[in-house]
C-alpha cells in the first residue's frame, strides 16, 4: 500500500513539473516577441476592415491624348568646305581680309594668290599658237577657201590676255584632218587646261557664308594640298536629330515642327529633308534632318522641339506606379478594395495611357506590404 502511494505522489510531480516547464517557456517567448501577437490582431484588423481617410484615392476621366515625341539637336551649317590651296604662291593682300569671322557673299574674292609668272608663261603659249594658225592660213585659203574666211576672223578677233575663244567648226573630213595634223587642237586644248589652273590663283567664296578657320596669312607661301582655311554657310542650317524607330515611321520628307531654344527667346521652323536608313548602334535611332528657318541663327546652338505621333480618344492616363505587374491596379468599389485588370496602350516618360478602366473608378495609390483584395472600406 505504502508503495502505491508512493508511486502515485513521483507521477504527481513529473506532471506537475512538465506543466512548470511548459509554462516558463511560452512566457519567456512572449518577452522575447512581445508584438507577436499585436501584429497578428493588426494583420486581422486590416484584411477585414480599412479606413477611407487612409486611402490616397486617384479619380479617372476619360480624355483625349495626343502622344508627343521630342526631337532635339544642335544646329549645324548645310555647308561647311574646307578650302585647299591647288597651286602654288603667295599669298596676296585681299579686301576684306581672310579672317575668322569675316562674312564673305556668294561670288566674292576670298583669296588671291600670286600669278604673275604663271600668266606669263600662259600668254607665251598663246602667242605660239597664234603662229601656228597665221602659219597655216595661206594653205587654208588653197585647199579650203569656204572655210577660210572664219579662221580668218578668229585669228582677227585674238585679244591678248584674254582666254582663248571656241575654234571654228570644221566643213569637211579633209579640213579636220589639217588642222589637226598642225597642231592646231593639240595646242588649243594645253592653253585651255593652263587658263583653267590660272582660274585657280584666285578662290571665289562658293555660297555666302563665314570663315570659321583660316591658316594662311598675306605673304605666306602656299603649296597644292594646304589647307588654307573653313568656310560655312551663314544662311542655310540643318539640325540632326536621333528618333526612335516607331517614332520615325511617323514622319516624312517635307514635315514641319517648330523648335525652341532654353537660352534666347524665339522659335525656329524644322522641315524634314532627309531620313537615314541606316539605324545607329548604339542609340537604335534613326538620324533625322531637319532645315531651319528663322532669325538669329547660329551654328552650335541647341534646339527642342516636338511632333505628335498618335491620338488617343476614350481612354485613360495613369501615374506608373499605380500599374502592378500583372497589369492591374487596385481600384475602390462599393467600398470594397478590388483588383482590376487594364489593358496598357502606351508608355509615356512619367505616366501610362490604359483603357479597361470606367470613368467611376477610384484608383488606390497606396502601397500595401500584404494582399488586400476583398478588403472592406471604412468611413
Amino acid at each position: 500500500m505504502k508503495y502505491l502511494k508512493f508511486a502515485a505522489l513521483a507521477l504527481l510531480g513529473i506532471f506537475l513539473s512538465i506543466v512548470f516547464v511548459s509554462y516558463v517557456t511560452r512566457s519567456e517567448s512572449g518577452a522575447a516577441n512581445p508584438s507577436a501577437s499585436v501584429a497578428d490582431s493588426a494583420y486581422t484588423s486590416s484584411a477585414s476592415s480599412v479606413r477611407r481617410s487612409s486611402l490616397n484615392l486617384l479619380p479617372v476621366r476619360n480624355r483625349e491624348k495626343i502622344v508627343e515625341v521630342p526631337v532635339s539637336g544642335r544646329v549645324v551649317p548645310q555647308n561647311q568646305t574646307q578650302l585647299f590651296a591647288e597651286v602654288q604662291g603667295r599669298v596676296l593682300r585681299n579686301s576684306p581680309p581672310f579672317k575668322a569671322g569675316q562674312y564673305f557673299r556668294q561670288g566674292q574674292v576670298l583669296l588671291r594668290i600670286d600669278s604673275q609668272e604663271f600668266a606669263l608663261n600662259l600668254e607665251a603659249q598663246r602667242s605660239a599658237f597664234l603662229n601656228i594658225l597665221t602659219g597655216i592660213m595661206p594653205d587654208l585659203k588653197a585647199d579650203y577657201p569656204d572655210s577660210y574666211q572664219q579662221w580668218l576672223t578668229y585669228v582677227q578677233a585674238y585679244d591678248s590676255g584674254q582666254p582663248l575663244q571656241p575654234l571654228p567648226e570644221t566643213s569637211t573630213e579633209g579640213e579636220k584632218y589639217f588642222i589637226t595634223a598642225n597642231q592646231v587642237y593639240n595646242t588649243y586644248y594645253s592653253i585651255k587646261a593652263q587658263e583653267e589652273r590660272l582660274s585657280k590663283y584666285t578662290i571665289r567664296a562658293p555660297y555666302a557664308g563665314l570663315v570659321t578657320q583660316a591658316q594662311v596669312d598675306i605673304g605666306g607661301m602656299v603649296s597644292p594640298g594646304q589647307l588654307l582655311g573653313t568656310l560655312i554657310s551663314s544662311q542655310d542650317y540643318e539640325l540632326e536629330a536621333g528618333i526612335n524607330l516607331e517614332a520615325a515611321t511617323h514622319l516624312s520628307v517635307g514635315d514641319r515642327i517648330s523648335f525652341s531654344s532654353n537660352e534666347i527667346t524665339g522659335t525656329w521652323t524644322g522641315e524634314v529633308v532627309r531620313i537615314n536608313d541606316i539605324v545607329d548602334p548604339q542609340t537604335q535611332d534613326i538620324p533625322v534632318f531637319f532645315r531651319l528657318e528663322g532669325p538669329s541663327l547660329k551654328s552650335g546652338m541647341y534646339l527642342e522641339g516636338s511632333f505628335a505621333t498618335h491620338r488617343y480618344e476614350d481612354i485613360f492616363v495613369i501615374p506608373q506606379e499605380a500599374l502592378s505587374r500583372d497589369e492591374s491596379v487596385l481600384v475602390l468599389k462599393e467600398d470594397v478594395i478590388v483588383r482590376k485588370p487594364i489593358t496598357p496602350v502606351e508608355y509615356l516618360r512619367d505616366s501610362i495611357i490604359v483603357q479597361g478602366l470606367t470613368e467611376s473608378d477610384q484608383i488606390i495609390m497606396n502601397e500595401f506590404g500584404m494582399p488586400v483584395e476583398g478588403t472592406k472600406v471604412s468611413p
